[in-house]
């Protein structure tokens, strides 16, 4: 038996909205679509109304509005479906980007040599200089990295299609808030300024460096284009008091 050839995206049409794969020799295409309002503006907003310095590094790292679940799938698996944690971040547009890379490059460099404690409040100035523009941002895709290359990345090779289930709490209701996004991964290879890009962002609010496994940078970096978004929020019931 032959072995699956690694999928490849065609092309990106913004204007018809679409998007073309090749998944082992087929041709499918797949709708294109902007980033739920409420996961985009949840994102963008993080960090309203947070004095504190070290509740904004949680809300930026270690919270669960942007880490969701990614699960891919292996048709040949026994148990077809894979699933993984993985940071996300909003991306710059790739003409944006192209302009302020090596910019947000040098902003890192200066924090070599000095403390993590000590650079905080200026990484997370950085972050939010970068959410500023929000034209700047592009709304049709999500960025990740690939530290290790195993089961996700194995499975996005062969078929692109995953998909990332948030959940995130807040104060207004409904409180629970969960959304299933449907996207095609595209790979982007080491040197690329989207690749530049994803890495410095996934290192900005990391403390240590992280094992790679014995490779110098990220496998690659990830396009989560969106195609279609379901609302898994939990509300309640009319008439249900939980006390």
């Amino acid at each position: 038996m032959s072995e699956d050839k690694p999928s490849v995206i065609k092309f990106i049409d913004r204007e018809l909205r679409r998007i073309e794969v090749d998944i082992n020799g087929l041709n499918v295409s797949f709708p294109l679509n902007a980033i739920p309002d409420m996961i985009y503006e949840a994102i963008v907003n993080t960090l309203d109304g947070v004095q504190n310095t070290n509740e904004k590094l949680r809300c930026l790292y270690e919270a669960t509005l942007m880490k969701p679940t990614i699960s891919t799938m292996n048709s040949t698996g026994f148990f077809p479906v894979n699933s993984a944690k993985k940071i996300i971040r909003l991306t710059l547009t790739d003409e944006a980007l192209e302009e302020k890379i090596l910019e947000l490059e040098g902003a890192e460099l200066s924090f070599q040599g000095r403390a993590f404690v000590d650079t905080i409040e200026e990484r997370i100035e950085l972050y939010q200089k970068i959410m500023l523009d929000d034209t700047q941002i592009d709304r049709f895709r999500f960025g990740a990295v690939e530290m290790y290359g195993d089961q996700t990345y194995q499975n996005i090779q062969r078929d692109p299609r995953v998909s990332l289930n948030f959940f995130w709490t807040q104060e207004a209701a409904p409180e629970a808030q969960g959304f299933q996004v449907n996207c095609v991964a595209e790979r982007v290879p080491p040197g690329d300024p989207f690749f530049r890009y994803m890495r410095l962002m996934r290192r900005l609010f990391s403390s240590k460096l992280l094992d790679l496994r014995g490779t110098e940078d990220y496998i690659c970096a990830y396009k989560f284009w969106v195609c279609e978004s379901k609302d898994k929020s939990l509300t309640e019931r009319t008439g249900y008091s939980p006390m």
